[in-house]
């Protein structure tokens, strides 16, 4: 029986690679207009993209993007992290940021192109409530900063519920509605 689980999880992360394969292969997403620096459309022979993964807590970029961020790597592009918090709620901020960084060694992403906040308004917790605006805007300045031309992140329910989860996807959609207004 354990190998029908690991053939359904093995599927499970053929059917993301695929489909994150597919999405990237497109010149422009469907979801939105290309703006000018944000989302544009590749030019020339420049097959990377600037990525830009944005996660709430040390850790998530393990548990939940670990396989897509690997996969992106296999294909050239060149990926950044940005966690908005330290994942300080039990008091191991600290060490979870370190693991972070041990982590993205495994994950072929340079310590230079991860950035790991620690804002007084945006702490970890499930009764912690951020504000979407806090990190749309730190978003926008790396986007800036990076030259990032796509963001991934977590889906509106927060992969798994968590509050913190759901406020870094909502930020992410404020700063691409921003963006785009500037």
């Amino acid at each position: 029986m354990a190998w029908l689980f690991v053939l359904s999880a093995a599927g499970a992360v053929l059917l993301c690679a695929i489909s994150l394969g597919l999405m990237l292969s497109f010149p422009t997403p469907s979801c939105l207009a290309p703006g000018p620096g944000f989302l544009a459309p590749l030019r020339g022979d420049r097959r990377s993209r600037n990525l830009l993964l944005v996660v709430a807590h040390p850790n998530d970029e393990s548990m939940f993007f670990a396989p897509t961020i690997l996969f992106l790597k296999s294909k050239g592009h060149n990926i950044h992290i940005r966690c908005i918090s330290q994942g300080n709620a039990d008091g191991l901020g600290t060490t979870q940021t370190e693991e972070l960084y041990h982590a993205c060694d495994s994950l072929k992403t340079p310590h230079e192109q991860v950035k790991v906040l620690d804002h007084p308004k945006l702490q970890d917790g499930f009764h912690e409530k951020w504000d979407h605006g806090l990190p749309a805007e730190l978003t926008i300045e790396h986007v800036q900063l990076w030259s990032i031309d796509t963001i991934v992140t977590l889906n509106s329910y927060g992969i798994s519920g968590h509050p913190n989860h759901q406020d870094v996807h909502h930020g992410i959609w404020l700063s691409i509605i921003w963006f785009h207004t500037l």
